[in-house]
């Protein structure tokens, strides 16, 4: 017999002759093959090189069969693995495959059988790669339309790639307005649970004992006011995947209960004393970085390190700014579309100022600037149309989130008087040549935050004081950043 196969093959059974037998039948028919004779040895080989196809025995010296069968199903969620197994054991064969488990064989074996299952078995592993990289082909193009085509976005479709298919918890911190949502979305929509559903909540808009009921549901009776019985956010996330949004904002006692359910994988509702059990995966959100609230005693460490299987980190969109452009002509597409405008276009001197603008909202802010231009404009987007963003030239500030300030010695004196255009023309028309993206968005918004803070301090008199409670900063942060704002020489 000719050789017709290809492909490596792990056999693990405690009994010697039987891994003898299946290797010289299947080396016979081109494959290679390896061999164990307890779970140890079986998760060694694992650990060394992913096989092809796992023949894997039900009892073996510990970890028993089930146990190797967990292990490779996490380190290779698409492995197909096949339960070799006695007549007496094929009820631990049917509990393998519901397991997932690929198939079973019985001892004593028919040739033919083993050749047939096997031959699927491998010929499937080939034919679920191929759907796995179309699959994961699908999830960059899909991402890299929602958010662009950065470098930094790209790391982030590497990271959905990675994790989606696993039931790993997921961090996912950023920003406020940088799309930790729609991330976790699709993670949910690139995974196996996809045909269920995806829950997410916000665990900064509700109180204690709000956020308790919505994600565990009351009894009937079991408080005034509950007339009838109500599931919660887990019982309704069962089998699909609960997004805790800005889980930081979440009281200390909550976490507590919450952790409980991630651990036992059980709930009881309000009121009630029957434990209801739930296969939920967990994502959750932050715009602050639950390690620093760990040691500031505001988040649990236990409940942080449970959470923390994989950490995706948002940046913000002011650093992402290849992506700019990028989604101010999705968005315009999209209001376009619904007022039923002609397509608007931008002329070099807007996107100058939209690449230049700090964007403090990330995407968000984007979007409603997009949004609102797109209602005032005709035909194309001009520079006054955007004269909104700088209202804080003109106004009292009063809520103003500032950039950090970096040395800023080749940055001119803001000058006195300035209008609104005049201060859009002059960032517009700057001669930046030479820099890059990330440099010129530096230097706008050195300008930014030291016209700001110019600004307020010649209304307060320069009273330092005052004018940090109207930047809503502190008064020794207005100091130190005081001290970077450099003027040229000869100025």
């Amino acid at each position: 017999m000719n050789p017709t196969n290809s492909g490596y093959i792990l056999i693990i059974d405690d009994n010697k002759d039987i891994c003898d037998l299946l290797a010289h039948l299947l080396e016979h028919a081109g494959y290679k093959t390896q061999q164990g004779y307890d779970g140890n040895t079986a998760i060694n080989l694992l650990l060394q090189c992913e096989p092809d196809l796992l023949l894997l025995d039900s009892v073996i010296p510990e970890p028993n069969g089930m146990a190797v069968l967990a292990k490779a199903h996490s380190l290779y969620p698409q492995l197909p693995v096949i339960i070799i197994t006695g007549t007496a054991g094929i009820l631990s064969a049917v509990c393998a495959i519901k397991a997932g488990a690929w198939d079973y064989l019985p001892k004593p074996f028919d040739n033919n059988r083993v050749l047939e299952l096997v031959n699927r078995a491998v010929q499937t592993r080939g034919t679920k790669n191929d759907i796995n990289s179309l699959l994961n082909r699908d999830i960059s193009s899909r991402i890299s339309e929602l958010m662009g085509k950065s470098s930094e976005t790209q790391q982030i479709i590497k990271d959905i790639v990675r994790v989606a298919h696993t039931d790993f918890s997921v961090i996912i911190q950023g920003e406020t307005g940088t799309g930790k949502e729609m991330i976790a979305r699709n993670i949910h929509l690139s995974s196996k649970r996809a045909m269920a559903s995806f829950i997410p909540i916000d665990c900064g808009a509700m109180s204690d004992s709000l956020i308790e009921n919505e994600l565990f549901g009351h009894e009937k009776g079991s408080f005034t006011g509950a007339d009838q019985c109500s599931i919660g956010k887990f019982e309704a996330a069962n089998g699909g995947t609960l997004f805790l949004d800005e889980i930081a904002n979440m009281s200390l006692s909550s976490q507590s209960k919450l952790l409980r359910v991630l651990q036992e994988h059980v709930i009881y509702r309000i009121g009630g004393v029957k434990a209801i059990h739930v296969n939920v995966r967990i994502l959750v959100a932050s715009n602050e970085y639950l390690l620093d609230e760990v040691v500031k005693g505001r988040f649990r460490e236990d409940l942080y390190y449970r959470l923390n299987e994989y950490v995706i980190q948002i940046k913000p969109l002011r650093e992402r700014s290849e992506d700019i452009l990028f989604l101010a002509n999705r968005f315009m597409k999209e209001v376009c579309t619904e007022l039923s405008k002609e397509l608007l276009t931008f002329p070099n001197e807007v996107k100058k100022i939209l690449l230049r603008h700090p964007w403090t909202g990330n995407v968000r802010e984007l979007r409603a600037v997009i949004r609102r231009v797109a209602l005032i404009s005709d035909e194309e987007v001009t520079v006054e149309d955007l004269s909104f963003l700088f209202a804080p030239y003109n106004a009292k500030p009063t809520n103003i989130a500032l950039n950090p300030i970096v040395s800023a010695k080749i940055m001119p004196k803001p000058k006195e008087n300035h209008t609104v255009r005049s201060c859009l023309k002059c960032i517009a028309q700057d001669d930046y040549s030479g820099l890059s993206l990330t440099e010129i968005n530096r230097i706008n918004s050195v300008k930014t935050d030291q016209f700001i803070i110019q600004s307020v301090l010649k209304e307060t008199g320069n009273n330092k004081a005052e004018a940090a409670r109207r930047l809503k900063i502190d008064y020794k942060s207005l100091c130190s950043k005081l001290k970077n704002i450099i003027t040229p020489e000869g100025e």
